[in-house]
């Protein structure tokens, strides 16, 4: 077996070039005006606590399918990442193929959700949207896209009440949390939950923010801002 031909000049070389880039990416960041997001018009057509149920325009050109789609986003993102810019929204493309689209956004949870049970996200916030939709549209079932952890919440909800789904749609949503080869299942096993919340009551942003980047923590900090220069 060959021994690697490691040369200190051309580490340093490469790693000289990596902090050039680095610094270039991070200039760049700091220097990129503000980006609209949201960009899809829409209308709030129910609210409860911090809960708002939009419903995205259709274009007036375009014949909508008759079943709507409520979008389930996640707790710990934004919703708009479904509607980022006109060229890049998953809002604005369902509309162009016909879909009437509506979305949950949670709001953000602070001290006074920190009751909150999966069952009132579920069964309480979730299944009164599903039925604000079902009640302005006349139907007895509409369609779910669940997306992330709002993809879990879906996958719950339509075992609970396939009465009121008409097809499920999951898009980067956990299902199984006991993979061997998933690092991040592998830590979940061994935290005890009741204790944490316990003591810090709502998981702060920037503890699973940190958690998600510790999984990659070389092409999700550093290597990410490359692309930038």
């Amino acid at each position: 077996m060959q021994p690697f031909n490691l040369r200190p000049d051309q580490l340093a070389e490469e790693m000289l070039d990596y902090s050039r880039k680095l610094g270039k990416g991070c200039q760049n960041l700091m220097n990129a005006e503000k980006i609209d997001t949201g960009v899809t018009p829409k209308v709030e057509v129910y609210a409860e606590d911090k809960l708002r149920l939009f419903r995205y325009e259709a274009p007036a050109d375009v014949v909508q399918n008759k079943v709507p789609t409520l979008i389930v986003y996640a707790l710990v993102n934004r919703p708009y990442m479904t509607d980022l810019q006109e060229n890049r929204s998953t809002v604005a493309n369902l509309l162009a193929a016909g879909q009437d689209v509506y979305l949950i956004d949670w709001g953000y949870p602070d001290e006074a959700d920190r009751s909150l049970t999966m069952d009132d996200y579920i069964n309480g916030y979730m299944d009164r949207c599903v039925d604000v939709v079902r009640k302005r549209h006349k139907l007895d079932k509409i369609n779910i896209l669940g997306i992330c952890q709002g993809g879990s919440f879906s996958l719950c909800y339509t075992s609970l009440h396939p009465d009121k789904v008409d097809n499920l749609v999951t898009m980067v949503t956990p299902v199984d949390f006991k993979t061997p080869d998933n690092m991040l299942s592998a830590w979940a096993q061994d935290i005890d939950v009741d204790m944490m919340i316990d003591t810090i009551g709502n998981v702060p942003g920037e503890l699973l923010n940190w958690t998600f980047l510790s999984l990659k923590p070389f092409s999700l900090t550093g290597q990410k801002y490359l692309s930038m220069v």
